[in-house]
């Protein structure tokens, strides 16, 4: 049976039996997979120290004849990421950006730009390239677009009104945008965790396009990114229809607190 060989980012990792585990894995030319690797718990060549959240491997899968869980035969390590093992806050967002590329990504359904998106931002996190919650918060932004959920953020998605004639919006899931507050009153928008402020737009809209690796210019305050995160990752919850259950940890990480 053909083998699938190709880059691939770790997700997340549970224990199977005594010594198997199962495998969430990212890859970037087969999209989302589940593979079990036999005896890895035991493992002291083929696994030891490699499948752990958040590394980068290239990994070799024996596809199911049935079924959709993949046997994991070989995993090379290309990256470990070590950077965020050793700073609490940095591995609670690492697990929020993998948690989200989980609930996102299509089972066996590529998508290269989304690939780059992940391991890239994963990189920079671990590289301390720039602040975490600035990272964060144009992750979810670029997270959105790739996947053709990208909200309107230059002005009201009812009335058209521009993000410089009012002081705070509302991003609104339903309108697929931000709503100024004269169209939000009794509309059900009036969500303190989906505020946003004249100054965090504006952010956003310097942002939206700018590449991860750039976002190192970028300044925003603890403020302004605490507000546009919870406030994104609401609009998420909204389109998967499940909660992201990582999101109460990284919002009570000392890097928003």
């Amino acid at each position: 049976m053909k083998h699938w060989h190709s880059p691939a980012l770790v997700l997340s990792v549970r224990s199977h039996s005594e010594s198997d585990k199962i495998i969430s894995l990212y890859s970037q030319d087969f999209g989302k997979i589940t593979a079990i690797a036999k005896g890895a718990h035991k493992s002291k060549k083929r696994f030891v120290n490699k499948l752990e959240p958040c590394t980068l491997l290239v990994v070799t899968c024996r596809p199911p004849k049935r079924g959709s869980l993949f046997f994991l035969e070989q995993a090379q390590l290309l990256n470990a990421h070590l950077g965020l093992r050793s700073n609490y806050g940095l591995y609670v967002a690492s697990i929020f950006l993998c948690e989200l590329i989980r609930l996102f990504g299509s089972e066996q359904d590529a998508d290269r730009a989304l690939f780059e998106l992940a391991s890239t931002s994963l990189a920079n996190l671990a590289r301390q390239d720039c602040p975490a919650d600035i990272l964060i918060t144009f992750f979810l932004l670029h997270l959105l677009r790739i996947c053709g959920y990208a909200p309107k953020l230059d002005s009201c998605a009812r009335c058209g009104r521009d993000i410089g004639q009012e002081g705070n919006f509302f991003l609104s899931p339903a309108g697929g945008g931000v709503i100024c507050q004269r169209c939000a009153p009794g509309s059900g928008n009036s969500n303190s965790s989906l505020l946003l402020s004249r100054q965090t737009l504006k952010f956003l809209l310097t942002g939206q396009n700018m590449h991860l690796n750039r976002l190192r210019n970028l300044r925003m305050s603890r403020q302004n990114t605490q507000q546009a995160i919870t406030a994104l990752s609401q609009y998420c919850r909204h389109i998967l229809q499940q909660d992201i259950h990582s999101l109460k940890t990284l919002l009570e990480t000392a890097m928003f607190t």
